[in-house]
């Protein structure tokens, strides 16, 4: 195994160097790679077979098999692209309630009629009207512990349902009831507990309220894996949302479930919240990334960053100062991220309510300057004196859909409960899991949130305001303008830069989609100032061969869901670090 890295490595190192001709010796290694697989994560050649998939009318890539199943029953019903999502989302709903739900928030970034509509969805849970930084914080000004993780008091106002039916009234074909049932097959008739379920499950038993625990349980107990889950309230729900729409979560029988449960809760959440709620339709926020075309989504997302370190890289390319090979790379890549995600965490924010420079940010001035600093530190030596941090606990909630046909209508949403199960609490007679979002919110200079993420006044708690996110669904377009990629992550801080490396390696170092997606990932977010690399990476670079960073070797948190064309193919990508898969046809 070592000598396949080590050659992978030469390989590489060359290849960035930009040599026009090679001594025969690394001829000889240059052919030997080429028969040669990648480096890939532990398990990633073994589980191609299930993790990619070829179509030629549409594919959908998402984190459970029987979420994409959804997308494909709907697709052979006569629907659409939009169909599809708004199948998958209802779906993973009810398949990962520890990642997302109903009661949760997402995006969506849509290109649809030859790119005559580009649209990007903002249906994030927003905070309260009664939500003040003085509901977590003790009269000393320190952080209640766990009131933003679990509890009544960690739920923002609920978007999902009505940012996926909005988008399904306005783009969709199908009727709401057939998209909507096999999501509801699967809460009626239940499905097997798998591995990441039943572990999370285990985990949240101990701190899950009485209604989460009958739901989840049997005989007391944690579902096991292999066992049946069936949830019949939320079947219900799913019900009255077909026959309701809209209405369900603004005046009907679950949105009264809600604010029944808030009145022994000081009324946190009210009808007041859900009536004031409103889905942001937005413009795509476009630049380039690698020398393509991107749509993604603006401020509160974090994609304004990753274009800022996609620039940023860009510039650093052409800088003759750096060291050759992939350690050059692995410098351009790192502070990239660390400009990215020093921004993020001083200027992230909702734009409704802080002035967030997003024009400058993603400018060529702005990532030239940036650059030029980044080389003088480079070229000085400068490196700095870094202490110990405590990591942060792994999390690999929150989910993703991406979603493309032939014709390169495409859909990218990611959508989450925050944390894993949320915030623990189910709400008597619903079946939903609320999400714990208000943990995104910077109650505190300096204090990091459940990711390790820190943030300023700019994303501080206010009433209707919207959390600062990782998620950064994207579609990324070719040459003539049609949606050729459509990518998007879940994994707290880590979302941005598993776009980036699947972006990396398969834009910029022309690597098979496959291998971009399951290739070893660095990680950088400012705070903590560690490198952190997947672990299959130690034998490529010990850390004594990178003095100038901190490194850790710890798994990357998120999941890459990608589906890309191929000439008159379809691929489709989902992450063999989960459990779901790509389908399509």
């Amino acid at each position: 195994m070592k000598s396949l890295l080590l050659t992978g490595f030469l390989f590489q190192i060359f290849l960035l160097a930009g040599c026009e001709s090679l001594p025969s010796f690394l001829n000889q290694i240059t052919e030997t790679n080429k028969k040669e697989k990648l480096l890939q994560i532990s398990g990633a050649t073994e589980k191609r077979i299930r993790y990619e998939i070829v179509g030629k009318e549409f594919v959908v890539a998402t984190d459970h098999p029987l979420a994409s199943e959804a997308g494909v029953t709907v697709w052979k019903e006569g629907g659409n692209v939009v169909d599809v999502f708004a199948a998958a989302s209802f779906a993973i709903s009810v398949l990962r309630p520890q990642s997302t739900g109903l009661l949760g928030g997402g995006f969506a970034v849509l290109s649809l009629q030859q790119g005559r509509v580009k649209k990007a969805y903002d249906f994030r849970e927003r905070a309260p009207n009664k939500a003040s930084a003085s509901y977590y914080l003790n009269e000393d000004g320190t952080v209640i512990p766990n009131k933003t993780i679990r509890g009544p008091y960690s739920a923002g106002v609920p978007g999902n349902i009505q940012g996926i039916l909005q988008i399904h009234k306005k783009y969709g074909k199908l009727p709401l009831e057939k998209v909507i049932n096999p999501a509801f097959v699967y809460a009626k008739k239940g499905f097997s507990v798998y591995g990441d379920l039943a572990k999370a499950i285990q985990t949240a038993w101990p701190h899950s309220d009485q209604d989460m625990k009958q739901i989840f349980g049997k005989e007391n107990r944690p579902l096991r894996e292999g066992e049946l889950l069936v949830q019949e309230d939320l079947a219900k729900t799913l019900e009255r949302i077909i026959q309701n729409l809209e209405g369900e979560i603004l005046n009907g029988e679950t949105k009264n479930k809600i604010v029944e449960y808030y009145k022994s809760n000081d009324e946190f959440i009210t009808s007041l919240d859900f009536s004031n709620y409103r889905v942001d339709e937005l413009d795509p926020l476009t630049n380039t990334i690698f020398g393509k075309t991107i749509l993604t989504m603006p401020p509160p997302s974090s994609a304004v960053h990753l274009i800022t370190i996609g620039n940023i890289y860009d510039e650093l390319k052409r800088k003759k100062t750096f060291p050759k090979g992939e350690v050059g790379e692995i410098i351009r890549l790192t502070e990239s991220m660390r400009v990215g995600y020093r921004d993020r965490a001083i200027l992230g924010g909702d734009p409704k309510f802080t002035d967030i420079p997003v024009s400058k940010l993603i400018s060529s001035n702005y990532a030239k300057s940036e650059a030029s600093e980044i080389e003088k530190k480079v070229v000085s030596g400068a490196w700095p004196n870094l202490p110990e941090e405590p990591l942060r606990k792994e999390s690999y909630n929150t989910t993703h859909i991406s979603v493309l046909d032939k014709e390169g209508n495409a859909v990218s949403s990611t959508q989450s409960i925050n944390g894993s199960f949320g915030a623990q609490v189910v709400v008597p007679g619903t079946g939903l899991v609320l999400n714990n979002t208000m943990d995104d919110f910077a109650l505190a200079p300096g204090v990091p949130n459940l990711y390790g993420l820190v943030g300023s006044e700019a994303n501080a708690v206010a009433p209707g305001k919207t959390p600062l996110s990782s998620m950064s669904p994207s579609i990324l377009l070719d040459e003539k303008g049609k949606p050729f990629l459509v990518i998007g992550a879940p994994g707290g801080s880590h979302i941005p830069t598993a776009i980036l490396n699947t972006l990396y390696h398969y834009l910029e170092l022309k690597q098979p989609l496959y291998e971009s997606v399951s290739y070893p990932r660095y990680h950088h977010q400012y705070a903590p100032d560690i490198l952190f690399m997947d672990p299959e990476l130690k034998e490529v670079f010990p850390s004594g061969e990178l003095p100038f960073y901190k490194v850790k070797y710890s798994r990357h948190w998120a999941k890459s869901f990608v589906v890309a064309r191929e000439g008159d193919n379809l691929i489709g990508v989902s992450d063999p670090k989960g459990e779901g898969i790509p389908l399509g046809f």
